[in-house]
């Protein structure tokens, strides 16, 4: 279909009045900028599909703005009266003859113009250079009209075709090599998604050789602990035995002593005496042997430490690496020719965010410490690293996963909440300051110090709760992250919260030793806030779905500290109470001789209502099931585990405060059991 001509015809011109001056000049400089296509359409009558020239072929324009030949309009006069009817937009011009009509000076402003004669030209003839070309000669391999073909290459006995036959046969060669290269491009990207995947099983390779000389060194370790014990018990007997015998005679050489101190005071009072009783009274003429029953030897056990002589240092394991080939092609074969959709967090494809890896390490399940459900616990994959960029993290200390399925993490060292989604990061929220603190920016330059939070909930309404420990408060941020809330009344210290299923959360405050329920409305802020119940320094806080509460009691934690080493203030219990205030069952108390709980930094609650906490002391998970006692559910490489949460599709996630990363696994708390 051909484009009319007043699409290129400066706006404001009469299609019937003369073209000139400005108008043209704009005109010309316009067909300088179109393809040979266009060109070609402007200067070939869309009728009898001639080229423009000065005399018959000379370009009329109808009143309605479209162009056409001389000649043709011509033709079309002989069969109407009084007016022509457009072949394209059907109006009508009324006229008795096309020398009524005004010439397109456009169209032959580009043939006359010779600053157009480079794009004129290349849509003519290669031969005569005045008439469109609509054959082609495959030997010359030139484009030339129809009467150029005839007598100047078909008569020579070149084979020659119409254009349009040649230029569909060569777009079938240009489509078929395309085709060829598409096909090397797709073999390359099978190709490196058969080198990633081996790639990625090399990583869960490695993962499992780690993992596998972490539980070596542990075994060693416990083994050199246990040489210790036995060293210990045996240095202490015979430090008893020789205790023993030492205390044994000295304790002969005080009876001694006092005999010798009694016989002297008798000499003494003697020698006091007057010269008639001394005379007269008689004197024993021999003291008796004070030391005859003192031993002269004492037998003793002398100890001396027979080292063993290690020639070399001593090693959990030596790393041996083998030569293998692996075929990129059966790796090719092997994998799936169709693409997966994508995953949410809870599913275990390698997706952008929290999912499996293709190759997952080999599985390690620990022996439990009680009796109770054992879940099955594998290790999936990593997230974040140390750093201040989004998606990292330095010394994160809480962890919370929304029902919505985004994952908020309270990164204390950097001083901000980051949210994940499936696609990964997200967001981060930071703190915004008030009226008074514009005011300090403004006129007195000061620097405010950003948000330093200490754990972190998302209530049912999808309202974020955080503590932070910059002005001891309670802040309420939207998801958006805009802050709602600031509360700080009857707050000495707060540390952790959690979320009701009603709504409310649960904030523990440490120095008051009180829980309070808090009432938080979008519009209003904090609107009511209660005493749920006292308790001995309550730090940490979780919840059920029924709205019982679990927390944490005389347990302090400093994560400030760069040797790894937390300050504990003496014992601690993990107790619960309900939504009401009412006290119920405490999980554990104190320190005992095979419960060395040291540091308990973290707690969530499964579906199935067991407990599950993250003991950084450890470095281990605990498990505490309904039924009671508790196991150990996971160990391995954890450096300083403070969070653990649970999500909808059976992931369970650990922060590790010095790894400075989320660490995910599968969690499925029915699959074994272990007694």
């Amino acid at each position: 279909m051909h484009r009319p001509l007043a699409t290129i015809q400066p706006q404001g011109c009469n299609p019937a009045a003369d073209l000139a001056g400005e108008g043209a000049a704009r005109a010309v400089a316009m067909a300088t900028c179109l393809d040979a296509d266009i060109v070609r359409e402007l200067l070939e009558c869309p009728i009898c599909m001639e080229t423009y020239d000065q005399a018959t072929i000379r370009p009329k324009l109808l009143q309605c703005g479209h162009t056409a030949c001389r000649q043709c309009l011509e033709k079309l006069i002989a069969d109407s009266i009084n007016g022509v009817r457009c072949p394209f937009c059907s109006r009508v011009t009324r006229m008795s003859s096309p020398t009524q009509l005004s010439d397109n000076l456009t169209v032959l402003k580009i043939i006359d113009s010779a600053n157009l004669s480079e794009a004129v030209q290349a849509v003519m003839c290669r031969g005569c250079r005045r008439r469109q070309p609509r054959s082609f000669c495959q030997r010359c391999c030139v484009a030339v009209c129809e009467a150029c073909g005839d007598d100047q290459h078909r008569a020579r006995g070149h084979p020659v075709a119409t254009a349009r036959a040649a230029a569909e046969r060569r777009r079938g060669e240009v489509a078929a090599r395309l085709a060829g290269l598409r096909q090397v491009q797709a073999s390359l990207r099978r190709r490196k998604a058969a080198v990633d995947a081996l790639a990625k099983s090399a990583q869960a390779g490695y993962r499992a050789v780690q993992q596998d000389y972490t539980h070596a060194e542990r075994q060693l370790q416990d083994e050199l602990a246990k040489s210790r014990r036995v060293f210990t018990s045996a240095l202490s007997e015979v430090e008893r035995m020789n205790g023993q015998v030492l205390e044994e005679q000295a304790y002969l050489i005080d009876i001694a002593e006092v005999q010798i101190i009694s016989r002297c005071d008798y000499l003494s009072t003697k020698i006091k005496q007057a010269d008639t009783a001394l005379l007269e009274e008689d004197i024993d003429e021999e003291d008796p042997d004070m030391t005859s029953g003192l031993s002269t030897q004492l037998t003793l056990q002398q100890l001396e430490l027979v080292k063993r002589e290690h020639l070399e240092p001593i090693a959990v394991g030596q790393l041996e690496s083998k030569l293998y080939t692996v075929s990129i092609e059966e790796t090719l074969v092997e994998m799936p020719t169709t693409s997966e959709p994508a995953q949410d967090l809870g599913s275990t494809k390698d997706t952008a965010s929290f999912s499996m890896p293709a190759s997952p390490p080999k599985r390690r399940v620990h022996e439990g410490l009680a009796s109770g459900p054992h879940p099955s616990c594998q290790f999936l994959k990593k997230i974040g690293s140390h750093g201040n960029l989004p998606g990292m993290f330095h010394l994160p200390v809480s962890l919370y996963v929304s029902a919505q399925g985004e994952v908020l993490v309270a990164d204390r060292g950097n001083f901000r909440l980051q949210v994940f989604n499936r696609k990964g990061f997200a967001r981060e929220i930071r703190r915004s300051p008030n009226g008074i603190d514009n005011f300090a920016l403004i006129f007195l330059g000061a620097e405010l110090p950003n948000l330093v939070p200490l754990s972190v909930a998302v209530n049912s309404g999808g309202l974020i709760g955080v503590t932070d420990h910059y002005d001891n408060s309670v802040k309420v941020y939207t998801a958006a992250g805009q802050c709602v809330a600031c509360h700080r009344n009857q707050l000495t210290k707060p540390w952790g919260i959690a979320a009701m299923p009603s709504g409310q959360f649960v904030v523990t405050d440490v120095e008051g030793g009180k829980l309070w329920c808090l009432t938080v409305d979008r519009h209003a802020g904090v609107v009511n806030y209660s005493r749920l119940c006292s308790a001995v320094r309550p730090k940490f806080v979780t919840c059920d779905a029924t709205g019982t509460v679990y927390f944490t009691q005389g347990l302090g934690l400093s994560l400030e500290s760069g040797q790894n080493q937390h300050h504990l203030e003496g014992g601690f219990s993990i107790g619960s109470v309900s939504a009401e205030g009412q006290l119920r069952r405490q999980f554990s108390h104190f320190f005992a001789e095979n419960e060395d709980f040291r540091c308990i930094a973290g707690m969530c609650v499964d579906g199935a209502g067991n407990l599950l906490v993250a003991d950084s002391g450890r470095k281990e998970i605990l498990l505490f099931p309904k039924e009671g006692g508790f196991v150990s559910l996971l160990r391995d490489g954890l450096v300083c585990p403070v969070g653990v949460a649970l999500s909808a599709k059976g992931q369970l996630l650990v922060l590790d405060c010095w790894d400075h990363c989320i660490k995910i696994y599968s969690y499925h708390p029915r699959q074994q059991m272990v007694n």
